[in-house]
């Protein structure tokens, strides 16, 4: 009892915080022991502010000889604050990450992503990006841009994560003039090609962003 109690208290209320948190933003965490110390952490203030509930927990279900003892139904709702807490306050705390909400600093800090790619990508908005290629022979004289956007014909543009390597798809490209690179409109508009690319960062030179 004593072993499932230590469980419940220091590890579970973390290690479900940073799994709906990674759901929202990525792995984030350095390497295992960072996570590790991550969610220990989290646990740990889960504790603090649950202690009273905690305490009471104890001296319902504080018996002498479990196998004579009766399961104390009345705890099952309670016990289930440990679970749906947590994940709810992780996933809460990754959409705040995304949207940019100042408060979701408060833990972690002024700098949560790990890479300036993951600090652009992350929090799912629609930009346009001109990228100029290493290599002159790719997309337009080495200029590719589109749009880094949801699509209604296919798979939405998408960008690996830490720790993945970066590579990333645009859902749909536009024509551009292969000498400026710039973007070529039509009545005013981009000329879209109605073509998706996949793109790895180590092919790219430089990228520019445009948020719309």
């Amino acid at each position: 009892m004593e072993a499932l109690y230590a469980a419940l208290m220091g590890v579970v209320p973390g290690a479900l915080y940073t799994w709906e948190l990674e759901k929202q933003v990525g792995a984030w965490g350095l390497d295992v022991s960072d996570r590790v110390l991550r969610f220990l952490a989290v646990s740990v203030l889960f504790h603090l502010l649950l202690a009273p509930l905690s305490w009471w927990i104890w001296q319902q279900w504080r018996v002498d000889d479990l196998a004579s003892a009766s399961m104390p139904w009345r705890l099952w709702p309670v016990v289930a604050v440990y679970a749906l807490l947590p994940a709810a306050f992780g996933r809460g705390v990754g959409v705040a990450i995304r949207q940019r909400r100042r408060w979701s600093r408060l833990l972690t800090g002024p700098a949560p992503a790990p890479r300036a790619w993951d600090q652009v990508f992350s929090h799912g908005g629609s930009a346009w990006l001109r990228i100029r290629l290493k290599d002159p022979a790719g997309g337009a004289n080495g200029w590719v841009a589109g749009a880094f956007a949801p699509d209604t014909h296919g798979p939405d543009s998408y960008a690996a994560g830490f720790p993945h390597a970066q590579d990333l798809y645009l859902a749909d490209t536009v024509e551009v003039d292969p000498v400026s690179g710039l973007i070529r409109l039509t009545d005013g508009r981009p000329a879209f090609r109605r073509v998706g690319v996949l793109v790895r960062w180590d092919e790219v030179a430089y990228a520019e962003v445009m948020w719309t």
